[in-house]
């Protein structure tokens, strides 16, 4: 089973479902990941991180006390995009994505604030520019 299979297929498991169960099956996508090697792993930390995005809408709306049509309005898109955003089912663009979290008033480094450039590759990912 593919890691993107198993973690659409987590994004949809029902609440009940034992905790251990879901660890386990965590447990497993992260040994799957090692074991595809550098590309599993890169797959994993991009899916993980897309699923913190979109769990930091779904937490926000839940604050602000709205429906997924009324996020939908007020971003300006249609409530069955929002849906599909937030089960997993379909990647908002990042225009998509600013528009709902500009609605939920989320600053731009909310869902980036745990995010730390690992030293040993932190000089690699941007190149060197020095404006005047």
């Amino acid at each position: 089973m593919t890691i993107w299979l198993k973690v659409h297929i987590l994004s949809s498991m029902k609440t009940g479902e034992t905790r251990d169960g879901f660890s386990d099956l965590l447990l497993q996508i992260e040994r799957e990941a090692e074991e595809e090697g550098p590309a599993g792993i890169a797959d994993l930390k991009a899916l993980q991180f897309k699923y913190q995005l979109i769990n930091a809408l779904i937490l926000q709306r839940r604050v602000c006390g709205w429906t997924q049509n009324q996020l939908a309005e007020r971003a300006g898109i249609g409530q069955a995009e929002v849906s599909k955003i937030e089960r997993g089912r379909k990647s908002p663009t990042i225009d998509t994505y600013a528009r709902l979290a500009a609605a939920l008033g989320l600053e731009p480094t909310a869902p980036l604030a745990k995010m730390q450039p690992r030293p040993d590759r932190s000089a690699h990912l941007l190149p060197s520019t020095h404006l005047s």
